[in-house]
């Protein structure tokens, strides 16, 4: 309705300058050789006006098709990327929907019809659709196009890594992160797949490295980090005396319990050095220093080992020995089950009695029904008590062990990695395995 309107007003204004024009009084001769030609002012006024308007609207058909060509190009360029839109916008729902077949083709679609400054998303909706549908051959194709364009290669490398991390091929994920740091040095989240890719590929003192500038840009906490770097010292001392260096194995052991004098694994580790080396003294304050603080089974085992040599003459050496540390945590059961072992050893028969049934009430689990079983066998020999106390350690809980925080599998000793998953760092001491969790728990053999 407007617009019919204006176009009846710019009628009447055109109508109305030539009505004007042609109502103005006057003539005009012309004289040219022996021609004479007069005319009226009006006439001439309007003759002049409507040549006017044929002149703008031929200039004005001139340039339509001078400028045809790239009309016409910028007209089809518009419609492919509407159309490249939708096949985009299709290409995710086909993905939501788990038709990664289909999403592959639209999103190569979009590919083909969108500008290169927009090619990022549908790569990427490519690769993943790849990724979905297991096809490792062309897995890394899109991401390698996606490497080609400055503002999505991130993007690629990202993508390369996450394939090569899918295919187990992890030391070309650490190239890969490796240069993708060298590359954005500012995308300090990219250290944290470096740290964990070196760690993957057992590169340890690499992995210290890259640990502590990740503490230092805020990516990995600082108490994640702690545990991290005692537990990497601890491999470190093990791969060092594995490898027959005592000295570089101390000097790691050293620093791990520098770190965290409390950390079990790494005191025990040290104090067995020390009496591998003959620095037996050294070995007992370390290990008795941790046990005044934590009450830990395997402190009292590496205290077991490191008892002095027996002196003529000596009753129970072993229970003795033992029993030294029982001002620290002497109600727990870890110590009453290494005394009561130590008196069934030594043959103090009343007192492991006695030790046993303080135990039982505290954790009647497997290991103390197992030290009643080896009571009875060193005692009366009776063989259906032994059958009732093996029937009730098959059917008791399991004692304390290491649980990792992920799988929620039981190890009877600490490791710092857990195959086959790979998973660092991740084992717990846990001293009632069925409180602990509700997630079911798997049990390793010793």
């Amino acid at each position: 309705m407007i617009r019919t309107l204006w176009y009846l007003i710019k009628i009447c204004l055109v109508l109305g300058v030539a009505t004007y024009l042609a109502m103005l009084p006057g003539e005009v001769m012309l004289e040219w050789n022996i021609y004479n030609v007069t005319l009226q002012m009006g006439f001439l006024a309007v003759s002049s006006f409507l040549f006017f308007l044929v002149l703008v609207y031929a200039s004005g058909l001139a340039y339509r098709i001078i400028s045809f060509p790239s009309s016409f190009a910028r007209y089809r360029k518009q419609r492919r990327q509407e159309q490249g839109h939708k096949a985009l916008l299709r290409s995710l729902t086909a993905a939501a929907l788990g038709d990664h077949k289909n999403a592959r083709y639209l999103a190569h679609r979009a590919q083909k019809l969108l500008p290169e400054s927009e090619s990022g998303l549908p790569l990427l909706l490519q690769a993943q659709a790849v990724r979905e549908m297991g096809d490792a051959a062309h897995a890394d194709e899109p991401y390698q196009m996606l490497l080609k364009n400055t503002e999505t290669s991130l993007l690629g490398l990202q993508g390369l890594i996450q394939n090569a991390i899918m295919s187990a091929d992890f030391s070309k994920a650490l190239i890969l992160a490796r240069e993708a740091f060298q590359k954005y040095p500012k995308n300090y989240q990219l250290l944290r797949a470096v740290y964990d890719l070196e760690i993957r590929n057992r590169l340890w003192s690499d992995a210290l490295n890259t640990l502590d500038q990740a503490v230092k840009r805020k990516v990995i906490e600082r108490d994640k980090a702690f545990r991290d770097r005692v537990a990497i010292y601890c491999v470190l001392g093990d791969m060092a005396l594995a490898a027959g260096s005592q000295d570089e194995a101390l000097v790691s052991f050293k620093k791990a319990v520098d770190g965290d004098a409390l950390f079990v694994p790494a005191v025990v580790r040290l104090a067995r050095l020390y009496k591998i080396m003959d620095q037996r003294k050294k070995a007992v304050k370390i290990v008795l220093q941790a046990w005044k603080k934590v009450a830990h089974p395997e402190l009292i085992s590496v205290w077991a080992d490191l008892m002095p040599s027996k002196k003529s003459g000596q009753v129970s050496p072993k229970f003795k020995w033992v029993e030294s540390i029982s001002d620290y945590h002497g109600d727990k059961f870890c110590l009453l089950a290494a005394m009561a072992r130590a008196a069934i050893e030594d043959g103090l028969w009343g007192d492991a009695r006695a030790i046993l049934a303080r135990a039982e009430k505290l954790q009647p689990n497997e290991e103390v029904y197992l030290l009643w079983v080896m009571l009875e066998e060193k005692t009366s020999g009776r063989a259906d008590v032994i059958r009732q106390w093996l029937d009730r350690a098959y059917h008791a809980s399991q004692p304390a062990q290491w649980v990792c925080s992920k799988t929620k599998r039981c190890f009877p000793v600490w490791q710092a990695v857990v195959e086959p998953e790979g998973f660092f760092n991740t084992l717990e001491w846990c001293d009632d395995l069925e409180s602990r969790s509700s997630d079911p728990v798997v049990f390793l053999p010793a």
